[in-house]
């Protein structure tokens, strides 16, 4: 779903590649006029679900505003579908915890002011969306049912007046990215990644990237994996901060997330600092675990993957967190079907500044 469905046209082309009917695929978008705004949106979206989606299980891939749409309809829905009813959720580009720039221009939007309100971080909207919190460090997924929660984001995410996705928005003095969800598996496409084989497309340009398309057909057809595995963060050891003020003063949050439906949608927090807390002040490595697990020391891999979100920012002094303080906003996720059990290391990375998260998986 999109506000224009000619944006998937591309994508829809290599899902009929992969073995898709037009019968499996329907196209939903919304008008963006002055009335318009995420809850009726939704309503729509649950009349044209009920009128074309035949069979009882079926996935939603959205990009953009239609990301938060459509978790608002799961979270809301009271037709013969239920949000119980997806199996897949994948979020393009997603404005799930709503963008700092709606509070900097919503009534500047012209005909998008109300879209543009509802996306305000913590807006009535992405507070139904997000089962009734602004945010949730363990997950805003919810574990009533069977859906798995994927996220794609791109470091060149311009978004709306060239105000990027991936720099954080500001909830009650803590920092989280627009887009990555805790109880869902978050990807970052970033130019310095070989994950999605170097690309790094704009906002728009998300759906009709090739590398981002497969991951998503990806996510769409492959099988349950077997054996269940485990992940635990051993530490996060900090290689670069540029931001105001080098690394005197972090915050924000590491954490492991899972997504496999029901109780295998999951995130454990392993280091949390708020804002003016700065116990790791100068310090190379984190203090990891700082948190106080509300899990356990390690998190179940659901459907065979871990992810690992990091989003450490420099505080400068300011209310707000301004594009040169965000150090790292990265994920890293570890999949079974394609790495083992054991030992491992990766570099998550923002820009200004980057950091390497050590881990251990194992069999359960």
């Amino acid at each position: 779903m999109n506000d224009s469905s000619s944006a998937w046209n591309s994508m829809v082309a290599k899902l009929k590649s992969r073995g898709y009917t037009d019968a499996q695929i329907h196209r939903f978008d919304y008008p963006t006029d002055q009335g318009s705004r995420v809850e009726g949106t939704a309503r729509d979206l649950g009349r044209f679900i009920d009128k074309k989606v035949r069979s009882k299980e079926f996935d939603i891939v959205s990009h953009s505003l239609g990301s938060l749409i459509s978790r608002y309809w799961m979270a809301t829905a009271n037709g013969s579908h239920r949000g119980s009813d997806v199996v897949n959720w994948v979020s393009l580009s997603g404005p799930n915890h709503g963008n700092q720039a709606a509070g900097w221009w919503g009534d500047t939007a012209g005909i998008y002011r109300n879209f543009i309100w509802d996306v305000k971080p913590g807006s009535p909207a992405v507070r139904t969306a997000n089962n009734g919190d602004a945010y949730n460090w363990w997950g805003e997924t919810g574990e009533n049912s069977q859906t798995q929660f994927t996220t794609l984001r791109s470091a060149c995410d311009e978004d709306w007046f060239n105000v990027p996705l991936h720099v954080p928005v500001q909830v009650d003095k803590t920092s989280l990215d627009s887009t990555s969800l805790g109880g869902a598996i978050n990807y970052k496409v970033t130019n310095s990644d070989n994950t999605f084989g170097g690309v790094c497309p704009s906002h728009a340009g998300m759906p009709s990237e090739p590398a981002v398309q497969n991951k998503v057909i990806d996510t769409l057809t492959e099988e349950g994996v077997g054996a269940v595995y485990e992940m635990k963060l051993d530490g996060v050891e900090m290689l670069q901060a540029d931001g105001d003020n080098g690394d005197d003063e972090l915050f924000g949050y590491v954490r492991v997330t899972s997504s496999g439906g029901w109780a295998w949608n999951r995130s454990n927090v392993y280091w949390r600092n708020d804002y003016d807390d700065y116990d790791d002040s100068g310090n190379r490595w984190l203090n990891v675990p700082n948190s106080g697990f509300n899990r356990g020391p390690w998190t179940t891999c659901g459907n065979g993957r871990c992810g690992i979100d990091a989003m450490i920012v420099d505080e400068d002094g300011h209310t707000y967190v301004d594009p040169d303080d965000v150090v790292v906003n990265g994920s890293h996720v570890w999949d079974q079907r394609n790495q083992s059990a054991g030992t491992h290391s990766a570099v998550v990375q923002g820009r200004f500044g980057k950091a390497r998260v050590h881990y251990t998986v194992r069999a359960r």
